[in-house]
């Protein structure tokens, strides 16, 4: 039997998935720039540390098979830990990202209270959520045991609320996706993502 682990590799090394990712990797880059020290909150198999070497980027995911397979992908430092529970000092970074990762945790909450307290005064968070109301969205989680039915949390509004109360937030709609193509939009019926993203209020 294919594991979760194995299908994300497959997923992720699939001509669709490298586009997809890519996309992803561009929106990071622009938005991390000068930044000193980020943390990747579920950073799975190294993806985005693969794709942004220039970027001092630590990473940490809940799922060993994740950590030992990034480790053998990239020479960044990666840890195996609880994102509820991080293991790192008060105000050690200048930047943190979650990319399709915060929706799935049991405590998202507790996840961006940690997010607040390793973040230096107005250190920047990006949120990437997979966006509900998008056809992509719809279409995968109509498949019987598909990834996406794991999401715990699709009331956007009450996670922008909550972070809001730490960050200054702004939020988009952003990678739009049909059938195989990609695309820009801010068209919710078929962005695929929904970011919220800003600096952390003193």
């Amino acid at each position: 039997m294919v594991s979760v682990v194995e299908k994300y590799i497959r997923f992720c090394e699939s001509s669709f998935g490298v586009s997809l990712m890519s996309k992803e990797a561009d929106y990071l880059r622009n938005e991390l720039e000068g930044r000193r020290k980020i943390l990747d909150v579920g950073c799975g198999i190294g993806t985005f540390e693969e794709r942004l070497p220039e970027l001092n980027i630590i990473g940490v995911d809940l799922v060993r098979e994740m950590i030992e397979t990034a480790r053998a992908r990239t020479p960044n430092t990666y840890c195996l830990v609880d994102a509820k529970r991080l293991p790192f000092l008060d105000a050690s970074f200048d930047a943190l990202f979650y990319v399709t990762s915060l929706e799935f945790m049991d405590d998202y909450k507790k996840a961006i209270e940690e997010a607040v307290r390793v973040l230096e005064p107005r250190g920047k968070l990006i949120v990437m959520v997979l966006n509900p109301e998008s056809e992509y969205f719809k279409t995968h989680y109509s498949k019987p045991g598909s990834y996406f039915r794991r999401m715990k949390h699709k009331n956007l509004g009450e996670m922008v609320d909550y972070i809001g109360r730490h960050f200054n937030v702004q939020t988009n709609y952003f990678l739009g996706i049909d059938g195989e193509k990609i695309f820009d939009t801010q068209d919710k019926r078929y962005a695929s993502l929904f970011i919220m993203k800003g600096n952390k209020r003193k």
